[in-house]
């Protein structure tokens, strides 16, 4: 009889038990979704500049649609709430279309966009588009080579008219401080008025901008023999960059450097991007 009562007991306690674990995992599925809504919530403001290397080549001869292309950031970039999209981080995306001349063009063409961004731990979707490209020699040429032997620390950037003094130091177009110089390269704030022919430099974005070894007004093809951008991805089909040369292959070689400028970032812009038309203005 005891053992009956014993028995009974243990069931009536058996209940609250497995209530108790079955509400706490009611009450991590319901975590669930807010975490994955703070998760998708990291973002890069619209206007960040963004400097990189190139990881691999881009070749129209070689390359083929859909071939994946990875570059390096090459300076910490300031965001939002404090952030910093560090030095470091790896740029995602791939080859759209690649065309050599004899096969339907007179020209060489490659087509290519990033639209990914790894953000510490998160990889974020982003729409970008192209501001200037620098060949490895430019690259080296901005990196490592004084202009003067009075400042041996004076240097002009990808893209001229933008000289910086030293680590710490000023940075200048003409008369006019628009940043200064870190270890890692240039930091500056720009606005509307310093005569960018790459429109809509900042939209809105007050914090300061990475520019590494680029001037704050470079816009097009730097060190190239013969190398075009013929749509920057400003316009539709948006992200979408394509490079052109006439006569013969389009080569920007592992070590070349971009600077992009991002237009947004979200899943919905992401998934709304779309590729199938060919624009021809930047």
């Amino acid at each position: 009889m005891k053992n009956n009562l014993r028995m009974l007991g243990l069931a009536l306690c058996m209940p609250p038990m497995y209530l108790h674990a079955s509400t706490g995992q009611d009450l991590k599925q319901a975590d669930q979704p807010a975490q994955e809504q703070n998760a998708q919530s990291e973002s890069i403001p619209a206007g960040t500049i963004i400097p990189v290397s190139l990881n691999s080549a881009l070749r129209s001869d070689k390359s083929g649609s859909g071939d994946a292309i990875t570059a390096t950031v090459m300076q910490d970039v300031p965001l939002s709430m404090g952030k910093t999209l560090r030095a470091g981080s790896r740029v995602t995306g791939h080859v759209v279309e690649a065309i050599t001349p004899g096969k339907g063009s007179d020209e060489s063409k490659i087509s290519f966009q990033f639209d990914q961004v790894r953000l510490g731990n998160q990889t974020i979707p982003v729409t970008t588009n192209l501001r200037a490209v620098a060949s490895g020699s430019a690259v080296l040429a901005a990196a490592t080579l004084p202009t003067s032997l009075d400042y041996p620390d004076e240097q002009i950037q990808i893209g001229g008219d933008q000289i910086s003094y030293g680590n710490d130091g000023p940075v200048m177009v003409g008369s006019e401080v628009v940043g200064k110089y870190t270890s890692q390269g240039v930091l500056a704030y720009v606005g509307q008025d310093l005569g960018t022919p790459c429109h809509g430099t900042t939209d809105g974005n007050a914090h300061p901008q990475a520019f590494w070894l680029f001037s704050v007004n470079a816009c097009g093809a730097y060190g190239f023999d013969d190398l075009t951008i013929l749509h920057s991805g400003r316009t539709e089909p948006l992200g979408e960059v394509t490079l052109t040369s006439n006569g013969k292959a389009v080569k920007v070689g592992k070590g070349s450097a971009m600077l992009f400028r991002v237009e947004g970032s979200s899943p919905e812009e992401a998934q709304a991007r779309t590729t199938p038309s060919r624009g021809t203005g930047q």
